[in-house]
């Protein structure tokens, strides 16, 4: 029986980018836009289209901005402590005990 060998793709082994947006950011943005689309599609409905289309870009410019803004500080969610944490013991150990004997 002779085995068959497939080819496999691995990808590139980089985030995704599309317009300078990266990874999980590109949601975010396309998220920005549907949000000013809705609320300037309901403003033009309610009041006028020139109202609709100026908050249109009141809303999506902002988030985008806001976007923008979270991107730059990494793809992924960290913390970045400015401080340092000392943390006490909460048994003493028995090495402890005997230097002090």
């Amino acid at each position: 029986m002779e085995r068959q060998a497939f080819s496999l793709y691995k990808g590139l082994q980089r985030p995704l980018v599309f317009k300078f947006f990266r990874g999980r950011f590109i949601y975010w943005a396309l998220g920005s836009l549907v949000a000013g689309i809705i609320t300037g599609g309901i403003i033009s409905a309610v009041v006028s289209s020139l109202a609709g289309f100026i908050t249109l870009l009141a809303v999506s410019i902002p988030l985008l901005m806001y976007t923008v803004h979270t991107q730059r500080k990494g793809l992924y969610t960290k913390r970045r402590d400015r401080y340092v944490c000392m943390i006490a013991p909460r048994f003493k150990s028995s090495i402890h005990d005997k230097k002090n004997i």
